[in-house]
């Protein structure tokens, strides 16, 4: 009785929770906007959505602060967590310019929402509109996101971002619209976004002079709501009994902790009450966070219609929470076809009972009558856990080696059918494909290391434990038997913010030599820093492996497997290793991995060592011809179905191979010639016709995994040869921006955005990219000169304008256009030039500020000799501009009224001195010939500057536009600084 009321209860619970996101999903709240865009490189955009709601610019996003309770949980209650306060957006021309918005995700979330709001709001004492900007926000777990709005390609050296987490990436307008985006299964503890007004072309750029355009500035508004998983706990050994209803749409989920040192998970599933009814079951699970469709560490799908023992076996990460959902396969939202496919070739461990998932054969027409009905599966769990060797000796070493080889040989014997899966297709035969065993334990020859911090932010290395006697080894032994394994820490925040690097080398001397010495190896004497011996060793043993390659593989919370020739294997995924070294030249010996602003964590470097020889290659070229022989053998069916076309049927005696291809001791009697030949029929389009395309497709990688089985022979790692070994030497450290520098052609620096401080570079000479070695916006040194001759060489036309003040008597005003044309000239010789043609007289600043000042007086002096007061008002005025152009100057020298005021007083000044003597005289004043030709060409000269100067200026044309400046300017002053006898023209 008592049971029956848990599982009333229970399943209460689970229809009050299926109705509640029932009506979330159907509510108009969770609807996809036009005025939005989201996109994100990698990102699977099915697994995300944006929402917008209207609201009020310059209030805060709607919502209130809530404690989350278990009936939160219990119920699926999204409860919003982090309100961030407002921030300011730059607009970007380098790292600098970002935003930096941080959350802390809470363990046990099913999902995050992150809501972002952005709207301008103007600094300018007039109202005015302000017209939206572009938004750009990049969103990433455990470490700031690198990215690169410009477009340009990282350094080949940079760890690749498809084995890093994720990056989000939200573009959307200021214009006070709340954009929602949501993450499923996000993983926990830090959060970062880096927001900023989009980049565009700075060379396209208008350079806006300030007051003729809206002051703004972008507020951004941002907050992130959760919802999180009732996860029941599992314990290790301890069998655990559930139930899984039909008419509830949440996964039964649960966790449990795995140690360290535990190689294998095997997962027990037992189903103790099938339903005939119901559709396959959904296993699947992850390493510290909710497992979804696209991130999980395993998946497979289990028949739920018969009483059976599922047995699944993973790779799992150490010292992390697992996550386990059990739920109904649905076609629209599953790990499909494809992910099971890729778990296979990608050897993930599998049991022969966890079959790959098969539309055709599932039960889901079964419950096509009676979909109403609430059906549900009982079932028992138990986890158990296989715990990884890890050797600190040569002995022990050697011994787990051996157990482990010697596991695996047992494996293959056992399993060797379950490594052939059968495909099929519509109007198609199902035709076989042979996937080479991987080995299901791991072993690694694990070197600890020891971290040395210092003073300066994100500075940190990792080396070698020091030896009993106080001394750090110089380099390390690697063997092909066994991978290397390194583990290294990155703490939260005050780790993050520079580069880590990796560098290793082969030992240079060994390879020198080798090359030296041709006729023994007794009489080698190395002086590899103290250690001859280790070098004579590995001497003699490079002499007979003239070929060694050693594989790197780096990742966050996973040791990686080396695989020849160039892949790391992280149990489901397969990558690009991420550096390849050998013994063959010096160029290839060495090679180094940046991880730029690294996610904190556990990182493990592997290194993997295959050695290559006469011996080998013969017994690669054995195996391989073998595994064409495993290949052909398992598709023999396939000959039977030969078109009459093919060439293939008149030349062999198919009959024959048929009946040969049926025995073993016939197969291994086949020469070279016979066993290709069938292979070239087998994917010969005459003879089988459209499944010629598929079965290239499986030999192809049939072929590259037997190839690598070749080279790794009777190891776990290189060959098969136990002596095969070599020594590297590596560097594992941290620096601000990359190594500590941006190349020639840049700065680094260290910012701080939202109390995170980071380093990043900031390029010089029109370099860009991450380290400041893209150079496609470069210009020539010619170009370079010609633009800082056309800014420095425009101010001689001030020489007229100074000798024609004089000859008219104007000599404060000469004294001020000599020094105007002296500081303009200086001051571009020292701004343009991208110091290749830079010469700087005294301080940047000194010079700017001469300019801009002298420049002004300039102005003024000018429009007081326009109006002839009496002498005495001269000096005053003189006096009066010069100490409040100063002031102004030193306040805002780029400011609008900086110059407008001047401008405006003169003109004032001109008008009434010139009504003023014209009324007392009753004459014209000054002459006709001034008013008709000389002040409106001159007016115009000043309207033309004006305009170029506060219009038409960018980065790209500056050089041009301001030089036109320059000259108009000089020759204005020589149309519009009047002939005394001017003054004296009757009316």
């Amino acid at each position: 009785m008592t049971s029956l009321r848990k599982v009333s209860s229970l399943n209460g619970i689970y229809i009050f929770t299926s109705l509640f996101i029932l009506s979330i999903l159907t509510s108009p709240y969770r609807c996809d906007s036009s005025d939005s865009n989201l996109s994100s490189g990698n990102v699977n955009v099915t697994n995300n959505f944006i929402s917008n709601t209207k609201t009020n610019s310059k209030s805060g996003i709607d919502g209130a602060q809530a404690t989350l309770t278990n009936d939160d949980i219990q119920n699926g209650q999204q409860i919003p967590l982090v309100r961030l306060p407002s921030n300011v957006l730059l607009k970007y021309t380098a790292y600098k310019d970002v935003s930096i918005q941080h959350y802390l995700m809470p363990v046990d979330t099913r999902s995050a929402t992150f809501s972002f709001k952005s709207y301008e709001e103007s600094k300018s004492a007039l109202t005015r509109v302000c017209q939206p900007q572009d938004v750009t926000l990049h969103l990433k777990a455990g470490s700031y996101p690198v990215i690169s709005p410009e477009n340009i390609t990282f350094p080949k050296h940079f760890l690749s971002a498809e084995q890093r987490y994720e990056i989000y990436t939200l573009q959307f307008k200021s214009d006070g619209v709340t954009r929602r985006m949501t993450i499923d299964g996000p993983q926990p503890d830090n959060w970062f976004a880096v927001a900023f007004i989009s980049w565009t072309d700075p060379n396209n750029d208008r350079i806006e002079q300030q007051g003729l355009s809206p002051s703004c500035e972008t507020i951004l508004l941002s907050e992130m709501a959760v919802t999180r998983a009732s996860s029941k706990i599992l314990n290790a050994d301890v069998e655990f009994s559930d139930i899984l209803y039909t008419n509830v749409s949440t996964p039964n989920s649960y966790k449990f902790f795995v140690p360290r040192n535990v190689d294998i998970c095997i997962f027990k599933m037992t189903i103790t009450k099938p339903c005939d009814e119901c559709k396959d079951m959904n296993f699947s699970v992850q390493s510290r966070s909710l497992p979804t469709s696209k991130s999980y560490l395993h998946s497979t799908i289990i028949n739920a219609s018969h009483i059976n023992d599922e047995v699944i076996e993973f790779y799992p990460h150490e010292n992390a929470w697992h996550y386990v959902d059990v739920k109904f396969f649905e076609q629209q939202n599953t790990f499909g076809d494809a992910s099971v496919h890729k778990m296979n070739t990608s050897s993930t461990i599998m049991s022969s009972s966890s079959r790959p998932l098969n539309p055709n054969n599932s039960n889901n027409n079964n419950n096509s009558n009676n979909s109403n009905a609430v059906h549900h599966i009982e079932y028992n769990m138990t986890i158990e856990f296989q715990h990884r060797k890890i050797t600190e000796n040569e002995n022990q070493q050697q011994q787990n080696i051996d157990d482990v080889v010697a596991d695996d040989e047992n494996d293959d014997d056992d399993d060797h059918d379950s490594n052939f899966i059968i495909y099929g297709g519509d109007n198609s035969k199902d035709f076989t494909r042979y996937i080479p065993p991987m080995p299901k334990h791991r072993a690694f020859y694990e070197y600890p290391l020891l971290r040395q911090t210092y003073r300066e932010f994100f500075m940190y290395d990792y080396d070698l434990v020091p030896d009993a006697n106080g001394s750090v080894p110089l380099s390390i032994n690697l063997t092909s038997r066994m991978p290397t394994l390194m583990k290294f820490e990155i703490g939260d925040v005050y780790d993050i913010g520079g580069t880590v690097t990796f560098a290793l080398a082969m030992k240079s001397d060994i390879m020198g030599s080798m090359a030296e010495s041709s006729s023994s190896t007794s009489s080698i004497h190395i002086d590899l820093n103290g250690e001859p011996a280790i070098a004579e060793k590995l001497t003699a043993e490079e002499m007979k492996f003239t070929n060694q390659t050693v594989i790197v593989c780096i990742r966050l919370n996973e040791p990686g497997i080396p695989t020849w020739p160039d892949k790391c294997t992280y149990g489901r995924h397969v990558f690009t290793a991420n550096a390849i070294i050998n013994n063959t030249n010096e160029d290839t010996g060495t090679s180094v991995v940046h991880i730029p602003f690294p996610e904190s964590g556990s990182w493990y470097v592997t290194l993997g060592l295959f050695c290559h020889g006469e011996t080998i290659e013969a017994t690669a070229r054995t195996t391989i011809i073998d595994s064409v022989k495993t290949f052909i053998r398992y598709n023999r069916q396939m000959l039977k179905s030969f078109n009459s076309q093919c060439s293939c049927v008149k030349e062999l005696n198919l009959s024959h191979y048929r009946e040969c291809l049926d025995t073993q001791a016939c197969l291994s009697r086949m020469n070279e010639t016979e066993t290709l030949k069938i292979k070239e029929c087998l994917m010969d389009a005459k003879c089988t016709a459209a499944e010629h395309v598929k079965l290239s497709k499986a030999f192809d990688i049939h072929h590259k995994r037997a190839t690598e089985q070749s080279v790794n022979g009777k190891s776990i790692l290189g060959c098969s040869d136990a002596n095969c070994n070599t020594s590297i030497a590596f560097t594992l450290a941290s620096n601000p921006c990359v190594t500590g520098r941006c190349g020639r052609n840049g700065r680094c620096y260290h910012y701080m955005s939202g109390g995170f401080v980071f380093s990043t570079c900031l390029c010089l000479k029109f370099y860009r990219g991450w380290d400041c070695t893209e150079d496609s916006q470069v210009p020539s040194s010619i170009s370079i000169l010609a633009a800082s001759l056309m800014l420095t060489l425009s101010n001689l036309l001030f020489i007229p304008s100074i000798y024609f003040a004089i000859r008219r008597g104007y000599y404060t005003e000469a004294i001020i256009y000599f020094f105007a044309m002296f500081f303009s000239t200086f001051y571009h010789a020292c701004d343009s030039g991208d110091e290749e043609f830079t010469f700087c007289l005294v301080k940047i600043s000194v010079l700017q500020f001469c300019d801009f000042y002298c420049g002004l007086l300039a102005i003024w002096v000018t429009l007081i000799a326009m109006a002839n007061v009496r002498p005495i008002f001269v000096s005053l005025l003189h006096m009066l501009g010069a100490i409040l152009l100063a002031f102004g100057t030193e306040l805002n020298k780029q400011s609008l009224w900086v110059f407008l005021a001047p401008a405006l007083s003169g003109i004032c000044i001109v008008s009434f001195s010139w009504t003023m003597k014209c009324r007392k005289h009753k004459k014209v004043y000054p002459s006709k010939k001034y008013f008709a030709i000389y002040l409106p060409l001159g007016s115009i000269l000043v309207m033309i500057g004006l305009i170029c100067y506060a219009f038409l200026q960018t980065k790209q044309n500056y050089h041009i536009v301001h030089s036109i400046w320059h000259m108009v300017m000089a020759m204005s002053i020589l149309c519009l600084l009047p002939k005394r006898k001017m003054f004296e023209t009757k009316c």
